[in-house]
C-alpha cells in the first residue's frame, strides 16, 4: 500500500494543467502497426442498434490505441459475394419487376427504394435476363448501402481508413493462394467433392472451404483476408470486433491463422453482446428493426456513444431511452458533460471578477479535501488508460469519467455551503490556484470523453 502525499498531488495538478490533454498518453504502442476491423456487417440493409454497438466499440478501441502510440488502421470489410448478398441482389431484382422477394430474401421498404434508384441509374437494367441483371443490381445496391452506412457512422463520429471489398480478394487470387498453402501443409483435404480445412489427422472439426458445387464459403474469403492483412499489408496485429453470435468462428480463424504460418495470438477477437430496446428482437431481412439512425435521432450521438460504452462487451445492453434524454444527474452523459461545462464556465467568471490573474499558480494553496480529491482522481488516469489499452477495454473510461465528474461536482458545490470555498474568490492567488485545478480536470475530462467519441460542451 502507498499513499499519495498532498504535495505530490499539487505538483501533479500543475503538470496536468500545462499538458493540454496529453496527460496519460503513454507510448504503449511503440509504433506497432495494427488493424482494427469493426462494424463489418453485410451491406444488405441499414445499420440497426445492435450493429451500432460494434461500430462505436471498435472506434473507441482505435482512439485508445492511437492515443497510446500505435499506428492504427481502421477497416470495414464489405462482404460483396456471399449467400446473403446474393439474396439481397435477388430481392432488389424482384422489386424491380414488381414481385415479392424470394424466400429468405429482404423485404424492407429500402429494397423497393433501391430498385427504383437502380431503374433510374442503370438504364435498361429491367430488360436484362436475371443471371445478367442480378450481379449488376447486387453491386449497385451494395454500393448504395455502403454510402448509407458511411453517412450513419459519421453521425456517431466514427471514421474508417479503408472500406475493403471482398471481391478484391478474389481478383487478387489470395483465397486460392491461401488454399494452396494449406493444401501443402495438409490442412486442406478433399472429401465428398468439397474442400475442407482442418488438422491433417483430425476430421471431426473440419470446415468446408469450397463446396462440392464449386462455390466458396465465407471461410475461403477469410483465409485470403488473413494473407492479405498479415502478409501482404504487414500488420503486426489484427483486432476483430464481432457480435457474440460469431463466437464459434473464433477458434476456426485462429487455427487458420496458425496453419498459414502466423502467430494466432496476433489475431485478437473481441465479442460483444446485443442491444435491447422495448421493441424486442430485430430481424433485418424482414425489415423489422430499429435503425441506428432512428436511435441517434431520438437521443443524440453523445448519448448513443456513452450508453454503448457503459457496459463491458460481454454484457447485454438494455438501452434506456428515457434516461438517455433526461437532463439531470441521473443521466451519466449529462452528468459528465455538465462537469466539463462547469469547469469551462469558471474561467469566464474569474476574468469578470479579476482584471488580472497571476501567470503562475501557487498550487500549494490547494488544501481543502474536495480540491485534493479532484487531484487524486487525476492521478488514477494514466493507469486507467494503460489498463484500457492493454486489455482493449474502453468501457473502463466511462467509469473513470463518472468518478472524476463526481469529484468535480463536489468541488464546485463546496462553494454553495461557504462562499470562500468557491472557485472564484477575492483572493487572487487562491482563485488562480483553483483555476489551475479546473484546467487540469477539464483537460483530462475532455480527453476521456474524446476517447469515447463524446463531445465536451463548454456550455449547457
Amino acid at each position: 500500500n502507498f499513499r499519495l502525499t498532498d504535495g505530490w498531488l499539487r505538483r501533479l495538478v500543475a503538470h496536468v494543467a500545462s499538458g493540454a490533454g496529453r496527460y496519460g498518453a503513454r507510448d504503449l504502442g511503440r509504433a506497432e502497426r495494427l488493424q482494427v476491423e469493426f462494424g463489418s456487417v453485410n451491406p444488405t440493409g441499414p445499420l440497426h442498434i445492435g450493429h451500432g454497438r460494434g461500430v462505436t466499440l471498435g472506434d473507441s478501441i482505435c482512439r485508445l490505441l492511437t492515443f497510446t502510440g500505435h499506428q492504427v488502421q481502421r477497416e470495414y470489410y464489405v462482404n460483396s459475394d456471399n449467400t446473403q448478398t446474393r439474396r439481397f441482389g435477388a430481392s432488389v431484382y424482384a422489386r424491380l419487376h414488381g414481385v415479392e422477394p424470394p424466400e429468405g430474401g429482404y423485404t424492407g421498404d429500402y429494397v423497393k427504394e433501391l430498385a427504383e434508384m437502380a431503374r433510374h441509374d442503370l438504364p435498361g437494367i429491367g430488360d436484362l435476363p436475371e443471371e445478367e441483371a442480378e450481379p449488376k443490381l447486387r453491386m449497385y445496391a451494395i454500393d448504395r448501402m455502403v454510402d448509407r452506412i458511411k453517412a450513419t457512422v459519421a453521425r456517431v463520429n466514427v471514421r474508417y481508413d479503408e472500406w475493403y471489398y471482398e471481391n478484391r480478394l478474389w481478383e487478387s487470387g489470395l483465397p486460392q493462394a491461401a488454399i494452396d498453402r494449406l493444401r501443402e501443409s495438409g490442412n486442406i483435404k478433399e472429401r465428398e467433392g468439397a474442400l475442407w480445412f482442418g488438422e491433417p489427422d483430425d476430421e471431426e472439426e473440419d470446415r468446408v472451404v469450397i463446396r462440392a458445387n464449386g462455390q466458396p464459403t465465407y471461410f475461403a474469403s477469410d483465409l485470403g483476408y488473413l494473407l492479405n492483412r498479415f502478409e501482404q499489408r504487414g500488420f503486426n496485429r489484427v483486432v476483430e470486433v464481432w457480435a457474440a453470435d460469431h463466437h464459434g468462428y473464433v477458434p476456426r480463424m485462429k487455427s487458420a491463422a496458425a496453419a498459414l504460418g502466423f502467430d494466432e495470438q496476433k489475431l485478437v477477437v473481441i465479442l460483444h453482446q446485443m442491444v435491447n430496446l422495448k421493441e424486442g428482437k430485430m430481424s433485418k431481412r424482414a425489415g423489422r428493426f430499429v435503425t441506428l439512425d432512428e436511435l441517434i435521432d431520438r437521443v443524440g450521438s453523445d448519448a448513443v456513444r456513452y450508453f454503448y460504452l457503459l457496459r463491458s462487451p460481454d454484457t447485454t445492453i438494455e438501452f434506456d431511452l428515457e434516461l438517455a434524454v433526461t437532463q439531470g444527474n441521473e443521466n451519466p452523459v449529462y452528468y459528465a458533460q455538465y462537469a466539463h461545462a462547469r469547469l469551462t464556465n469558471v474561467e469566464g467568471a474569474a476574468k469578470e471578477r479579476h482584471s488580472q490573474l497571476p501567470e503562475n499558480a501557487n498550487v500549494g494553496l490547494l488544501t481543502q479535501p474536495w480540491e485534493l480529491d479532484v487531484a487524486r482522481q487525476l492521478a488514477f488516469w494514466p493507469d486507467v488508460i494503460e489498463d484500457a489499452t492493454l486489455l482493449l477495454e474502453p468501457h473502463r473510461i466511462p467509469y473513470y469519467v463518472h468518478d472524476l465528474a463526481t469529484a468535480v461536482h463536489r468541488f464546485y458545490h463546496a462553494g454553495n455551503a461557504q462562499s470562500d470555498h468557491r472557485v472564484v474568490v477575492d483572493d487572487v492567488a487562491l482563485t488562480r490556484a483553483r483555476l489551475e485545478l479546473c484546467r487540469a480536470a477539464r483537460h483530462t475530462l475532455k480527453t476521456a470523453l474524446d476517447l469515447m467519441g463524446v463531445s465536451a460542451p463548454e456550455r449547457m
